[in-house]
């Protein structure tokens, strides 16, 4: 447990407290701690859920499937990152989506209704922030989606991947299949349209990696 405390304490959810504060949260707001294999299903849509989880190591997606098989990734769960907290404040509202784990992984499952209490009211604004955060990215991908073209959605979702990343190169979270259901496009003609895109020398990539060419470039 310590060393998940010392991991924890560099989250955006327990940075800022104190170790105290922290191992207190650790001990009373436990609902379990668990390791999942490869695309083993974290949460189930349909499941409802009176806490929410914390990646410790590895990554977990967000994914949702129509009644055809259609499956769309909504995104990616990196260490320290939360999930499902939004169902865990509605209570009684059914997860909507199922979280899988993108790679080996641990999570830890914390409740939500002991953020309510006075001596953790740091982690609540915190917390209050992290949602505000969410809701940004969902409006930020409900952009890139809006756009009508292949070109103009990989665009929109590679400026706004280099923006966050602060750099020329950058590393998406993504493989190829992941992208396109997150951008709601066939993978086959998003692979066609990044080729392209390439050999006019508006982006490089290797793998995940990419660069996107600016003017200044």
């Amino acid at each position: 447990m310590e060393e998940s405390l010392k991991f924890l304490l560099k989250t955006p959810l327990f940075s800022g407290l104190s170790e105290e504060t922290a191992a207190q949260m650790l001990r009373e707001l436990t609902i379990r701690r668990r390791r999942y294999d490869r695309d083993e299903v974290i949460l189930a849509a349909g499941e409802t859920v009176s806490g929410f989880g914390i990646v410790l190591s590895g990554a977990a997606r967000l994914e949702r499937e129509d009644a055809y098989g259609n499956r769309e990734i909504l995104g990616s769960v990196q260490p320290g990152e939360l999930f499902a907290e939004v169902f865990a404040c509605l209570g009684d509202v059914p997860v909507q989506v199922t979280v899988s784990a993108d790679a080996p992984c641990e999570v830890l499952f914390l409740r939500i209704d002991g953020l309510f209490r006075p001596e953790f009211t740091e982690a609540l604004h915190r917390f209050l922030r992290i949602l505000a955060r969410k809701n940004y990215t969902l409006t930020e991908k409900l952009r890139h989606v809006s756009k009508r073209s292949t070109r103009e959605k990989l665009l929109s979702y590679l400026d706004a991947e280099r923006r966050r990343a602060g750099t020329t190169f950058f590393t998406i979270p993504f493989d190829r299949q992941q992208l396109a259901d997150y951008l709601a496009i066939d993978r086959s003609a998003m692979c066609r349209e990044l080729s392209r895109m390439k050999a006019e020398g508006l982006i490089d990539y290797d793998r995940k990696t990419f660069r996107l060419m600016t003017n200044s470039d």
